[in-house]
């Protein structure tokens, strides 16, 4: 098994207790749930986020079309959420769906159930009015240095009245479940403090859930914020993945990747949440780790089941997320180790040759202290590139014969003319300060052969 070095701070390995301010401004939600009419029909008022659909017994098909001023979208199905939070928090709560999220322009939403349920409900969740409130408010940015700048709960506007004020614990995390919250991906950078709001609404108000069910949340843009409260560093028990609850940190993605790529910023920030788990307690990301199923739509409780510290939701669901994200995955673990490890360093660089003057080529050359993408470059007196090559293993360079390219094409046929040329390596593994190093070479007059 291969054991990774870990450079955390001490800050990182203690617990991160919550401290608590004298008030903050919240956003006190507006949930309600009414009998689903006959026809389905649901028509959407001003400040309405999302609809969804919970029952009381049975496994209903549930589907969804939106009505636009373009007319009635496709009927899409909705994915059933009903895996359920751990024993202590299960009173109460309700099965349903992922929450449905309102597409940008529509008025109208319509729903269809097929096969048997009972008490079925339509919820929907509005973003209530801003107001001050004092009390207890848990602030998320001490320890996890490796997280970056978290928003908090407070950030978000969360409204501590609504959830239980006792979190539960374990006594440690083994595994990072990734998700997404199955919305739009179209949202602005402000929008997502409100769609926080509205997850977090239809879990505790809607399903019945102590909180919301993620431990952490990133959105489309790379950031980083605090779900579930309880506190950063400590083994929250959250409500993501029915039977492997406890000891695991989930982290969701605000969008919908059924259909759509993550961008490298929501890779990135993923990796950042698997080093942070990794470093707190002390395992590599890479590796893979045997949980014990407390009863899941796929193993049976008591069943122990090897999953890799990095894994998707559906590994342990029957469920299509995290979507796309799974197949980055190991991007997302490669990542994760590359943070928690030494950032990469350029050794000794070798420079030789001299092009059209000697007439060598020039050649440069340098070693990296582990495999990881570089780049190279060479540059005349006026910054203008000649010459340019990239990579990823653990030697970095580039060959330049002193040929540039004529006007409008890229053919390199012409001699550079005499001056100081610029070479840069550089190694950037995307996540540590890259290394760089640049020198100079004087290129002449070519040599003309004799006879």
């Amino acid at each position: 098994m291969r054991r990774l070095a870990v450079l955390v701070t001490a800050a990182l390995l203690a617990p991160a207790v919550p401290s608590f301010a004298g008030g903050s401004t919240v956003v006190r939600p507006v949930v309600e749930a009414v009998q689903l009419p006959a026809d389905g029909l649901h028509r959407l008022v001003a400040g309405e986020r999302l609809v969804g659909v919970t029952w009381t017994t049975g496994t209903p098909r549930v589907e969804a079309r939106w009505h636009t001023a373009a007319g009635w979208s496709g009927w899409t199905k909705a994915n059933d959420d009903s895996d359920e939070p751990e024993v202590a928090e299960r009173a109460g709560t309700r099965r349903g769906t992922e929450p449905l999220w309102r597409p940008t322009g529509a008025d109208q939403v319509q729903v269809r159930l097929t096969g048997a349920a009972t008490g079925t409900r339509l919820v929907r969740v509005l973003d209530g009015t801003a107001k001050r409130v004092r009390g207890a408010v848990a602030d998320a940015r001490s320890g996890a240095a490796l997280l970056g700048d978290v928003g908090s709960r407070a950030d978000w506007g969360a409204d501590e009245s609504i959830r239980d004020k006792h979190p539960s614990y374990a006594d440690r995390v083994d595994a990072v479940v990734v998700h997404h919250t199955a919305q739009g991906n179209d949202y602005a950078q402000a929008d997502v403090p409100a769609l926080i709001r509205a997850d977090y609404a239809y879990h505790v108000k809607g399903r019945g859930w102590g909180d919301l069910g993620y431990n952490l949340l990133v959105d489309r843009f790379g950031g980083i914020w605090e779900g579930r409260a309880g506190g950063l560093g400590r083994a929250t028990i959250g409500a993501h993945a029915q039977g492997f609850n406890t000891r695991t940190l989930g982290v969701s993605l605000i969008g919908d990747m059924t259909k759509a790529e993550p961008p490298p910023a929501v890779v990135k920030a993923l990796a950042r949440v698997a080093a942070y788990a990794g470093a707190t307690w002390q395992f590599d990301p890479r590796e893979t780790a045997v949980l014990t199923s407390r009863g899941s739509p796929r193993y049976a409780s008591g069943r122990r089941v090897e999953l890799r510290r990095v894994f998707g939701h559906l590994e342990t669901g029957q469920t299509a997320c995290p979507g796309s994200l799974q197949d980055r995955l190991p991007a997302i673990r490669k990542g994760a180790a590359a943070l928690l490890g030494p950032a990469p360093q350029l050794g000794e660089v070798t420079v030789t040759g001299a092009p059209v003057h000697a007439p060598l080529p020039l050649q440069v050359q340098a070693t990296v202290s582990r495999e990881a993408p570089w780049t190279a470059s060479v540059r005349d007196a006026d910054g203008r590139v000649v010459r340019t090559a990239s990579g990823e293993s653990t030697t970095a360079g580039i060959e330049w014969n002193g040929l540039v390219g004529l006007a409008d094409t890229d053919r390199a046929v012409l001699p550079a003319r005499p001056g100081t040329y610029t070479w840069a390596l550089q190694v950037d593994d995307g996540y540590h300060r890259p290394a760089r190093r640049t020198g100079t070479v004087t290129v002449g007059l070519p040599v003309v052969p004799v006879g």
